[in-house]
């Protein structure tokens, strides 16, 4: 089963002593790779607080990298199983928690892992809908859209990727005129504009996600290299 999304899982931190919160544990054992005691943490901390939307998306991640790491094992069996479970907590948290960004980032990634891209865009559409005051809701849309672009591009589907590619910067587009200092909207804009050779229309987009956030070091980088070629 080809893997097509490259999105990275972002772990939730939760401060605390590691003695007193399992989440921290459950951090620890993720970033080892020790994926099944990871899975053991951040049960122990929902079922300390089974309002916790932090470990239900924990869990999830964890899941998901899980199934990531048997699919390229060949263990296909054992990476069903955890994309089911994968599912199933992505779900719980957003159930809980209705506007979730990291949870619908994840889910919309695994769909994707598992060329599923039909549930992925039913996903975040329909938070686009219930949510149409979220930039953040834009964003990951756009997100999908930019994914499934790379997607069409590498199957030669040429219009349907510039389909996609419109779609990307009318959401991006949206998500700034709600938020116009969001430095990920203006980052993810300039990209597409480098994307499509618009190096002139790029650096004014990652020079202002600059300003809303200079802590992007690869950005300030990118942006250095642009302007002295």
């Amino acid at each position: 089963m080809k893997k097509y999304s490259v999105a990275s899982l972002l772990i939730l931190f939760v401060l605390g002593c590691a003695s007193q919160n399992p989440n921290v544990e459950g951090v620890r054992y993720y970033g080892q790779a020790r994926y099944d005691s990871a899975v053991v943490a951040f049960q122990s901390a929902l079922k300390a607080n089974p309002s916790d939307t932090n470990a239900l998306y924990n869990i999830a991640a964890t899941y998901h990298q899980s199934a990531r790491t048997s699919l390229r094992s060949g263990h296909t069996a054992a990476a069903q199983q955890q994309y089911e479970q994968a599912v199933q907590y992505y779900q719980l948290c957003l159930t809980q928690d209705p506007n979730h960004t990291n949870a619908y980032r994840g889910l919309s990634a695994l769909y994707m892992d598992w060329q599923n891209g039909e549930a992925a865009y039913q996903l975040l559409n329909n938070w686009n809908i219930a949510s149409p005051y979220s930039a953040e809701a834009k964003l990951e849309f756009a997100r999908f859209y930019q994914e499934f672009s790379r997607i069409c591009m590498m199957q030669g589907r040429t219009e349907e990727a510039q389909r996609c590619r419109e779609a990307t910067e009318k959401l991006l587009q949206q998500a700034l005129a709600m938020e116009p200092t969001n430095y990920r909207a203006l980052r993810a804009l300039g990209y597409l504009k480098e994307e499509s050779g618009d190096i002139a229309g790029a650096i004014p987009n990652y020079q202002r996600s600059l300003q809303a956030n200079p802590q992007q070091q690869d950005l300030a980088d990118r942006v250095a290299a642009l302007t002295t070629r």
